[in-house]
């Protein structure tokens, strides 16, 4: 397997690559709660879907929780939405943040994620409850599509970080675990890899340690 250190600046997705998720988790509790059209799920992350406005930032977590209740029959607290919502956020291995410990010093490290507000408080709390750390501290900066108003694979997500850090596209490597955010990547001119979970491939994998 191909390792990438030699590659001066890297920038990881958070969900699959850093993060251990599982989105079905999400689609069960959803029913649990009394969501019956799990389909919903799946069709709303299309654009300007429920999920797509969230994740972009064009939807508030109140606005996000109105349209849920639209199709829950029974009265529901934003508690049970969230923890339902937030079901499919698992760990973060300790392995993978010495990883980033181990690459920071010798590389420039970035986070790029499709991710909203409500994820994003639940798994902050939940690393530094676990690991006592933040997680922005393991990167020079950590990029989210609900700040960005963009969502990956549009390629003017990358070319905006890009930007940003006067980074050379040919010297970026991107890690992702959906192709289609890896083929986004590689269409602005970045090295990019496709993190292959379902044959048990891990972030580890990508370089040596020392």
């Amino acid at each position: 397997m191909q390792k990438y250190n030699s590659i001066p600046n890297i920038i990881f997705d958070f969900g699959g690559v850093l993060m251990n998720i599982d989105p079905q988790k999400a689609v069960d509790s959803f029913q649990q709660i009394g969501l019956e059209d799990v389909r919903l799920i799946k069709s709303e992350y299309q654009k300007n879907g429920l999920f797509d406005k969230l994740e972009k930032g064009i939807s508030s977590a109140d606005q996000f929780r109105f349209e849920i209740r639209k199709h829950i029959s029974r009265k529901v607290s934003d508690e049970e939405i969230d923890l339902a919502w937030n079901s499919m956020l698992l760990d973060l291995p300790f392995e993978r943040l010495e990883l980033l410990k181990q690459l920071k010093k010798s590389h420039r490290l970035f986070l790029l994620s499709n991710t909203n507000i409500i994820h994003w408080t639940a798994y902050m709390r939940k690393i530094k409850e676990t690991h006592g750390v933040c997680l922005s501290d393991f990167f020079e900066n950590d990029y989210y599509s609900h700040n960005m108003g963009l969502r990956k694979p549009d390629p003017k997500i990358y070319s905006t970080v890009l930007e940003m850090e006067g980074l050379v596209a040919g010297d970026t490597l991107f890690i992702d675990d959906m192709i289609a955010n890896v083929e986004g990547a590689r269409s602005v001119g970045m090295k990019a890899h496709f993190l292959d979970l379902e044959n048990g491939e891990t972030v580890l994998d990508l370089f040596e340690r020392s």
